[in-house]
């Protein structure tokens, strides 16, 4: 199955998105700054006409990607993703300065936090919607909501589809 459907996926997926990150942007760390696994790739001559740096950087991209879609991120989120991604992927394809450029643009570190701030911001019920409406949980989440002090997204992990996919809880007007 793609999609998360337990906390400890979750957790799992977590773990992956920092891994990826610590590699692809900060593998060699110098005080603030660090160098990642797509720049130091950068220096290596093509092999072929497969640039290694470009290659790893797609890859790790599309894995942080995967693990977005995996987590039921917002398309929004997703497509940010993407584009940042697709900037520091093809960077060193402009020569030289496109190589120096990628190394200074942390664009795996400012996309893996993107989504880690989106997970953090969503509230995962295990099960579908309808098993977590009978949970204690789920009605002090909608009193929160109603009351309009909750705003996170809201996602069921156990959902197939239809009535289950995430749900954006701002737009459920407030009772009364």
């Amino acid at each position: 199955m793609v999609f998360a459907r337990t906390h400890v996926e979750l957790h799992n997926i977590r773990k992956n998105i920092e891994q990826i990150k610590k590699l692809s942007d900060n593998v060699v760390g110098v005080g603030p700054f660090g160098i990642g696994m797509d720049a130091a790739l950068n220096v290596l001559p093509n092999i072929g006409k497969i640039n290694p740096g470009v290659t790893y950087s797609a890859l790790a991209g599309a894995l942080l990607i995967f693990d977005g879609v995996r987590a039921r991120a917002s398309m929004m989120v997703l497509v940010q993703m993407f584009a940042i991604l697709t900037i520091d992927t093809l960077a060193p394809l402009f020569g030289k300065k496109g190589a120096i450029a990628d190394a200074f643009f942390t664009g795996h570190k400012w996309s893996a936090d993107l989504l880690l701030k989106h997970m953090e911001e969503t509230i995962y019920f295990e099960g579908t919607r309808r098993e977590a409406m009978h949970s204690v949980e789920y009605r002090d989440l909608m009193g929160r909501v109603r009351a309009g002090k909750e705003s996170r997204r809201v996602v069921f992990l156990g959902g197939d589809g239809g009535s289950d996919k995430a749900q954006d809880l701002p737009s459920i007007p407030p009772h009364g």
